[in-house]
């Protein structure tokens, strides 16, 4: 197979599953409604609930689900061949990850644009959302932690890029701020704009590389989320992501092109076996081949940023399925990139050299230097080349620490308006200060080591897919209330709560208790215990049919 067949078989299949499963389930499951009313217009405050144009909330969500990982999982997958990650990546983001996606969205928008862990409070009861909260406040503050070490380590190791992310800030604040207060400010001529300058930094980057030790790094985010998640969503957020949006459809038609121009030379052959049963060290290729893609297939963070920020910013229920289905497909499309910059960007050599073993794929040094060899077909210096594969990585992992902050907070405010904590619990300010204390606990540098968060982030991987599958439950049990089909729902909710929780019982027997590993091995079983829970109510309530809620919108 070719790396150029790679990318045709992916875009037929992703073009044909918008077209007519995504069809199928807004107008026979969701029964999208464009003309009903959202929460965001319902509840607009100009921080949080902001009905916006739909290019600009779907530039938000795309990139806050896309961050990282979609890039890392595909990546790391590779050791064990290219035709089980391909195929997962494939019909895993249709028929698992869309279809996930695009459900905790209308959940949300039919629950008052509330967060899963809250409105499984009317559908599964008071027991399950106080498991959920556990879950998700683990989830979230492990995911700003790692990606603050992520972010240091990609401007350390890349200062060149350093500039590109760092001016995009202020670019973005006067693009929302100008379209807030009614300027005459066209979105995509100003993102492209931005995008530009961005870009055009990358070579006074590599010309005057800005260096800081990794420490400081961290404390210079550490300082930024807090401001970003302190300002209203239409000023930084929305607007940088947007920015980030268009960057991203820039750089995978770039490289589209690059691709098919190495074909049209006689190159872009893989370099990977088809299939690696059992490569040195990994674990079995069943479940983890889908656990470690995560992102680029399907991914429970995906809940959170639906029902956190998104579901709050839709100004039509008609614009859900672009939104929801549409930018999972082009987040799979990422993941193929990815998964190419691997077993062909590497060639024979490098292929053999960082999958030699398990751990020896150092994700954005694969990302950007075997993303490269498919710029270098159109005329780009290979320095360049890896310098703005490392602007992307570096760009959307920075709107995934800045949305899972955000979620943090909103998270802790509604679980305060949800158990009728005291009011001040649910301010804005007061609001952050347990998810940072936990996410500065858990991405302080300490001596010697690395931070905390690493630590415990192979506990990440099936507890995202195990928060995949709980979501998926959700919406079942609020469709089956409505009285509506469920088996798209039920299907993926059985594939992904059988795949997740065996990784994550396996780890636990096989790795983190002969390791003497106490601590992943007790926050596993926790993580294990509460889904269990949360799967446990619901199956009760399934047998006694599920009520319907007194907050839907339906």
């Amino acid at each position: 197979m070719h790396a150029l067949l790679f990318l045709v078989v992916s875009l037929v299949a992703f073009y044909l599953s918008y077209r007519f499963y995504a069809n199928y389930l807004a107008r026979k499951i969701w029964q999208v409604k464009p003309d009903q009313v959202t929460p965001a217009t319902v509840r607009d405050d100009g921080f949080e609930f902001v009905p916006s144009r739909p290019e600009l909330v779907a530039g938000h969500h795309f990139t806050s689900i896309a961050g990282a990982g979609p890039i890392l999982g595909p990546i790391v997958a590779a050791i064990w061949g290219w035709v089980p990650a391909l195929l997962w990546v494939i019909f895993g983001t249709i028929f698992i990850g869309a279809v996930h996606d695009f459900g905790a969205l209308m959940t949300s928008l039919r629950h008052q644009g509330r967060g899963l862990a809250d409105y499984l409070n009317d559908l599964l009861g008071r027991r399950a959302t106080q498991l959920m909260y556990g879950v998700v406040f683990f989830l979230l503050v492990l995911v700003c932690a790692v990606f603050i070490h992520v972010i240091a380590t990609l401007a350390h190791a890349y200062p060149a890029a350093v500039y590109s992310i760092w001016v995009e800030i202020p670019l973005a604040l006067i693009i929302g701020w100008g379209l807030r207060k009614g300027w005459k400010v066209n979105p995509i001529i100003s993102g492209l704009i931005a995008v530009a300058v961005m870009y055009a930094m990358v070579p006074v980057g590599l010309a005057y590389p800005l260096q800081l030790p990794y420490a400081t790094w961290v404390w210079v985010l550490l300082a930024y989320i807090v401001v970003a998640t302190r300002l209203p969503v239409w000023s930084l957020v929305q607007p940088r992501d947007f920015i980030n949006g268009i960057q991203l459809i820039i750089a995978l038609v770039v490289i589209s092109a690059g691709i098919a121009v190495l074909a049209l030379a006689g190159g872009g052959q893989l370099v990977a076996p088809a299939i690696r049963l059992a490569p040195p060290g990994a674990p079995p290729i069943w479940p983890f081949v889908m656990i470690t893609i995560a992102c680029g297939a399907v991914s429970g963070f995906h809940s959170l940023v639906a029902g956190g920020t998104t579901s709050k910013q839709l100004r039509s229920e008609g614009d859900a399925k672009f939104v929801g289905f549409g930018s999972m497909l082009a987040e799979g499309y990422l993941a193929v990139i990815a998964l190419l910059t691997a077993v062909v960007g590497l060639g024979v050599a490098g292929y053999e050299q960082f999958y030699a073993a398990w751990g020896a794929a150092r994700w954005p040094v694969v990302w950007a230097e075997g993303g490269a060899a498919f710029l270098v077909p159109l005329g780009f210096p290979v320095a360049l080349a890896a310098a703005l594969f490392a602007v992307v990585a570096k760009s959307f992992a920075m709107t995934t620490l800045d949305s899972a902050m955000r979620f943090t907070r909103i998270v802790t405010a509604e679980f305060a308006s949800t158990f009728r904590l005291p009011a001040w619990f649910q301010d804005r300010s007061v609001s952050l200060i347990p998810g940072l204390a936990a996410v500065m606990f858990l991405a302080l540098p300490r001596a010697g080591r690395l931070p905390l968060g690493m630590d415990l982030w192979p506990l990440f991987g099936a507890s995202n897919q195990i928060l995949a599958a709980l979501a998926l439950l959700a919406a079942a049990v609020f469709l089956m209330s409505l009285r509506r089909p469920i088996l798209a729902y039920v299907i993926p909710f059985v594939i992904m709560v059988v795949t997740s929780m065996t990784a994550m019982a396996y780890s636990v027997i096989t790795t983190y208790i002969p390791r003497g590993n106490w601590t992943l091995a007790v926050i596993g079983i926790i993580v294990f215990l509460c889904s269990l829970g949360v799967i446990g109510i619901a199956f009760r309530v399934w047998r006694k049919g599920a009520p319907a809620s007194p907050n839907i919108a339906d």
